[in-house]
């Protein structure tokens, strides 16, 4: 086998590798009820209300966002320190502020038309810069960054679970955010707020 078949079987194994690190997802234990989630692939799993109920709900308690790695999680593993988790939990918080100040309200108190939102990030990755300069380990995505995320929706009054989600995703190989130690992450996180921001401003007719 020549020099560069070698190169090209070991890239390809290294994706494969790769590949089912990505699909490994944990459940903490923070939402109050995994059994209407769905999987939409090995890495997603949602239970999404219809746009009839989520109309419904147009004032929102945003609880701070909650720190729950898993046991086997890249952040205990890296030993992340606790200023680079409390920038990245304000830094979730700043993203999903942003959605419900848009057009939202935000409150206090328990009432009628008032939703819970509950979040808690549960790993969180660095992205190595140095791995992602180079053209052979930003192919094979050695060096991404990520995040993985547990978040519903309750109903204020009621209690009842409006919605789900849990997710892990890591960067993307084509973009330039793992060239800060923390872009990956951000990105994503940017990423599920405006996911978030989509479906409610759809389900109140700002779409």
């Amino acid at each position: 086998m020549t020099k560069s078949s070698n190169i090209i079987v070991c890239l390809l194994s290294a994706i494969t590798l790769c590949g089912c690190e990505a699909n490994r997802i944990a459940k903490t234990g923070f939402i109050s009820d995994y059994t209407r989630l769905e999987a939409q692939s090995d890495t997603s799993y949602q239970y999404l209300p219809d746009d009839s109920v989520l109309s419904k709900y147009d004032k929102f308690i945003v609880e701070p966002v909650k720190v729950y790695f898993h046991e086997g999680s890249e952040a205990k593993k890296e030993k992340i320190s606790r200023d680079d988790v409390s920038k990245m939990k304000r830094y979730m918080e700043h993203a999903i502020s942003k959605v419900i100040w848009s057009h939202y309200e935000v409150v206090q108190n328990p009432g009628p038309n008032v939703a819970i939102l509950r979040t808690a990030i549960t790993d969180l990755k660095k992205s190595e810069i140095l791995q992602n300069v180079m053209p052979p380990t930003k192919l094979i995505g050695t060096g991404l960054g990520g995040v993985s995320l547990e978040a519903e929706l309750i109903d204020s009054v009621t209690g009842k679970q409006i919605g789900a989600i849990i997710e892990s995703q890591i960067g993307d190989r084509l973009s330039f955010d793992g060239l800060n130690e923390w872009g990956d992450a951000k990105n994503i996180m940017d990423d599920w707020a405006t996911r978030l921001q989509n479906r409610l401003d759809r389900a109140h007719g700002y779409q």
